[in-house]
């Protein structure tokens, strides 16, 4: 897996964000149960202390029974002097009583008010009591719970106030072992940190095996394309079990291979009828050329072959020209010059223009009024080609006697013109392919041999450019209707 891949990186970025989510949850959670225990700790404290409370108070009630050890725990509480062996007999009753209690591994010292010391816990040791001594100074009689540390070792403490009968009150200071509570924590973390490595790892696994997964249509995208070349255009990615924008993706890409085979055709085909155009004049010219070379002509046969080679040579330019001015029209939209026009006007003026393709020829030419002011924006220049075409073709098409009409209609913002015709009509076998560039119907006027076939590709290149189209219906022997529609402007 490369560094600078999409997969690297959603995989990296999807851990590191997995990663701080985890940090944080255990982190929060390892609080939380740090904090939990050092409740418990803090409420066994407080039980352990009223527990000695109540023995206390249970010495007190004793010694008013006048028991031996009663009378000695009360003058011992009562700060008078008990002998050495009342000492240890005082010590030895209670270490009983602490066992019983549960403080066999707990540090506990009752203390007067004075700080003087009256009892400690037999596990108690200098250490511990100088500790005691820094964090609780004051013999505060207020209740205080704090950390220690004691060569290393942590213990929690409080001081705390108790009372031994109705009118002595003694300080308690009871100290605990943090090791257990420690280990608990050290076994969490290293259980949290087991976890989230592990985690991790998973992570990783399943997400470069997810994004390699979710990438594969790229990837079949990038081995399509690098097999794609002129003469194999038919590659396409199959789509199916694609997530949804995985899919839009590979529709696109295979759709755009679908325009370039389409483009590719249209070039080839396109290729072959220029050259096809091309080869005509050039061979007409070259065998005027070589009769002319070969033999002994007069000067007027040698005019003859320069007239009709210079005929020639006028279809090629005209047919360049054509040619690139059709491939303006479909892909640079920029040479039109759009403006505001009366269209009224505007079909008048073709109309009496158009007047001059029927002299000598018995055909009418009429038209239909509008009725109605008609405003379109459009290039004047490039929509007069449009019609004179239209016109044109109708007229050449029509045989003596007959008819063309041009009229218009106006249906939810658009104008339709039409021009009808009663001419011979298009084959229903030649109509779907009127619009193909070169294509010629197939008659044998000698007037239409000398269309070079371009007319109403380039008629249809223009109207569609003004966000309209032309569209036709026609009948062999009874004529043709073609029409155009463009967006009108609402005055």
């Amino acid at each position: 897996m490369k560094i600078n891949s999409i997969r690297f990186k959603v995989s990296v970025l999807f851990s590191g964000f997995l990663l701080l989510i985890l940090a944080v949850f255990s982190m929060y959670e390892f609080y939380t149960i740090r904090q939990t225990l050092y409740d418990e700790i803090k409420d066994d404290l407080v039980l352990k202390v009223k527990h000695i409370d109540n023995f206390i108070d249970a010495y007190g009630i004793v010694s008013q029974m006048e028991s031996s050890s009663a009378s000695i725990m009360n003058r011992l509480f009562n700060s008078n002097e008990v002998t050495d062996y009342e000492k240890k007999v005082i010590d030895q009753l209670w270490m009983k009583d602490s066992q019983s209690m549960g403080l066999q591994k707990d540090y506990y010292r009752i203390l007067s008010l004075d700080g003087k010391v009256i009892l400690n816990s037999i596990n108690m040791t200098d250490e511990i009591q100088k500790a005691l001594s820094v964090q609780f100074p004051a013999l505060t009689t207020q209740t205080s719970f704090k950390n220690l540390s004691i060569n290393g070792a942590h213990y929690y403490g409080t001081n705390y106030l108790i009372s031994f009968g109705e009118h002595n009150p003694l300080i308690l200071q009871l100290v605990t072992s943090l090791s257990s509570l420690e280990k608990i924590l050290a076994k969490q973390f290293d259980s949290m940190i087991s976890g989230i490595a592990l985690i991790l790892l998973l992570t990783i696994f399943m997400g470069t095996w997810l994004t390699r997964r979710i990438l594969k249509p790229v990837t079949d995208v990038t081995k399509t394309a690098n097999e794609i070349s002129q003469v194999n255009l038919s590659q396409r990615i199959l789509v199916k079990e694609l997530d949804q924008e995985m899919e839009l993706l590979v529709g696109s890409f295979n759709n755009m291979i679908d325009r370039l085979e389409r483009s590719f055709a249209y070039v080839n085909e396109f290729n072959s009828h220029i050259a096809h155009e091309l080869k005509t004049p050039l061979a007409i010219m070259k065998g005027e050329f070589e009769l002319a070379i070969g033999s002994t002509n007069s000067k007027e046969e040698n005019q003859r072959v320069m007239r009709d080679s210079l005929d020639e040579v006028n279809r090629l330019i005209k047919l360049i020209k054509d040619l690139l001015l059709l491939a303006k029209f479909e892909y640079k939209a920029s040479i039109f010059k759009m403006e505001e026009m009366n269209f009224n006007d505007f079909l008048e003026d073709i109309y009496q223009h158009s007047k001059i393709l029927i002299v000598g020829r018995n055909i009418s030419l009429q038209l239909a009024p509008f009725n109605q002011l008609i405003h379109i924006k459009g290039d004047s220049v490039h929509l007069r080609r449009v019609f004179i075409n239209l016109i044109h073709n109708a007229i050449k098409f029509t045989p003596d006697g007959g008819q063309v009409k041009i009229f218009s209609k106006v249906v939810k913002q658009k104008v339709f013109v039409s021009v009808e015709d009663t001419g011979i009509g298009i084959p229903l076998d030649q109509q779907s392919r009127i619009f193909e560039k070169f294509f010629r119907i197939r008659q044998i006027t000698q007037e239409e041999t000398e269309s070079n076939g371009l007319g109403l590709s380039m008629a249809r290149a223009i109207v569609r450019a003004h966000g309209g189209d032309i569209t036709f219906e026609s009948e062999v022997n009874k004529g043709s209707i073609f029409t155009v529609d463009l967006p009108l402007i609402v005055v």
